[in-house]
């Protein structure tokens, strides 16, 4: 998924002052408070404050991504990067359809944000509020500690990846957070293959929760989760760059079962984009697919595809028998309306919920909402003028109308929302608020719930296993 840029200037009158773990630890609980050295935080202008979707660090964006987050990035636990402008007299396209330059420049756009997500993720692994052992392989050039991030974007960085993760964990334990309790890690009886799940990221750039959930252990050493099916879909590039990561990297490799391989769609399918896969054991796999997502849209609701022929795009290892969790961070929000709801509709028409616990689909996005107030039409006309636009954001406004699209456009039958601020105040237990304001204060309380208002989770579903695993959340 994509970050967008930067600061956001406060709309005058508005009041503001100011502008996965190791192995055996919990993804986002660190274990310890030490600090590497690290660049200090920057300023903050008293006339601006931070777009959490942005980027706020040193220099311009360094790599390219797929597009997706917010809060720091695209992906699971993001960053933000430096405030930087658009490409000189870049005017933003207002369909995808306008044209296949301007469509490449936004899409390049998209791309470049993954950087800045993946050192915004380091900027709170750095500080201590999130573990993930895996973060580091995908912060940038190795050419320096990463820049550390304002309080309130590492602050923004955290709360996302714990609600999310919570929501995810759920899915994957099969009961709201059973695997997160003490009970859950205690020896038991032996138990049944656990069922097959299926997570689908999209486009998950240098993500790294695939990783995170699938190498945690139990506190008796057995793997916190097996059968799971984890599929992310990105550019071409990007995956062919993460693919590289994970072959390179001792540390990654050392977590694989097997070597990776490559895979082409199904014989007779449409598109060139290729696919590789991970053997992760316990059953656990990694999919990554090079894919626009336009063609998925293209050949949404039939057996046309994007480029007009009869057949449609296949997604190698796909499963559509299995519970399965599509997960956008700040992903579809890229896209325009009519094709971000037919993304959803290619899953909705292929994964049908059963009346027992063996099918489902579930989907969790993470957006921006509340365009229309004083501080969402700044940070609209922010992101304009560095050639970011959010076509779905004017659509899908506020947390009802995102719930809203999960019941029209795939068809799910239950769907609740919470914003950033709510999964701070509800989600994080106090004693855990207490451990993150030690590690690192936030003097920006009032910009604080600004920023965290404008940025929502929402998640439906359909289908007996949800309504289990999700017991809890929908409560």
């Amino acid at each position: 998924m994509a970050s967008p840029p930067a600061t956001e200037p406060l709309p005058p009158g508005s009041g503001a002052a100011s502008a996965s773990n190791p192995a055996s630890a919990p993804a986002s609980t660190p274990t310890s408070t030490s600090t590497p050295s690290m660049a200090p935080p920057q300023s903050m202008a008293a006339p601006s404050i931070p777009n959490l979707l942005g980027r706020l660090g040193n220099g311009p964006p360094r790599a390219g991504r797929g597009g997706r987050r917010g809060f720091g990035g695209r992906g699971g636990s993001s960053r933000m990067g430096p405030p930087s402008s658009g490409p000189s007299g870049f005017q933003p396209p207002s369909q995808h359809g306008g044209g296949m330059s301007r469509r490449m420049d936004h899409t390049g756009i998209i791309q470049s944000t993954d950087t800045d997500a993946a050192l915004s993720r380091m900027s709170a692994v750095d500080i201590g509020l999130l573990e993930d052992p895996f973060a580091q392989y995908f912060a940038g050039d190795g050419g320096g500690p990463a820049p550390r991030r304002l309080p309130i974007i590492n602050r923004g960085t955290y709360t996302r990846t714990q609600g999310l993760d919570k929501i995810i964990r759920a899915f994957l334990s099969g009961a709201s957070d059973r695997e997160a309790t003490p009970e859950a890690s205690q020896p038991t009886s032996p138990s049944p293959t656990p069922q097959v799940q299926q997570v689908v990221s999209l486009g998950a750039g240098t993500d790294t929760r695939s990783l995170r959930l699938l190498a945690q252990k139990q506190e008796d050493g057995r793997p916190a989760f097996q059968n799971v099916i984890y599929h992310e879909i990105d550019f071409p590039t990007v995956c062919a760059r993460k693919r590289n990561i994970v072959q390179s990297v001792p540390a990654i490799q050392s977590f694989l079962a097997g070597p990776v391989t490559e895979h082409t769609p199904l014989a007779g399918a449409v598109g060139i984009h290729r696919s590789w896969k991970a053997e992760l054991g316990h059953g656990n796999e990694l999919w990554a697919h090079g894919l626009d997502l336009r063609e998925l849209a293209g050949g949404a609701g039939s057996s046309t595809s994007i480029d007009g022929s009869d057949k449609e795009v296949a997604l190698a290892g796909l499963r559509t028998d299995v519970p399965t969790l599509l997960v956008s961070e700040c992903c579809l929000c890229y896209l325009q309306p009519p094709e971000a709801a037919a993304v959803l509709r290619w899953f909705a028409d292929r994964i049908k919920p059963a009346p027992t616990l063996t099918s489902g689909l579930g989907v969790v996005i993470y957006e921006p909402i509340r365009p229309f107030d004083a501080f969402g039409r700044t940070m609209v006309a922010n992101l304009a003028s560095r050639g970011i636009e959010m076509p779905t954001l004017a659509v899908y406004s506020d947390g009802a109308a995102q719930e809203a699209r999960l019941h029209t456009e795939a068809g799910l039958a239950r769907a609740k929302h919470r914003t950033i601020d709510d999964i701070w105040s509800a989600w994080v237990p106090a004693d855990e608020q207490e451990r993150v304001n030690r590690l690192e204060g936030l003097d920006e309380v009032e910009e604080w719930g600004l920023l965290a208002s404008h940025y929502v989770v929402v998640w439906g579903s359909q289908g007996a296993y949800f309504d289990t695993a999700w017991a809890e959340l929908y409560g």
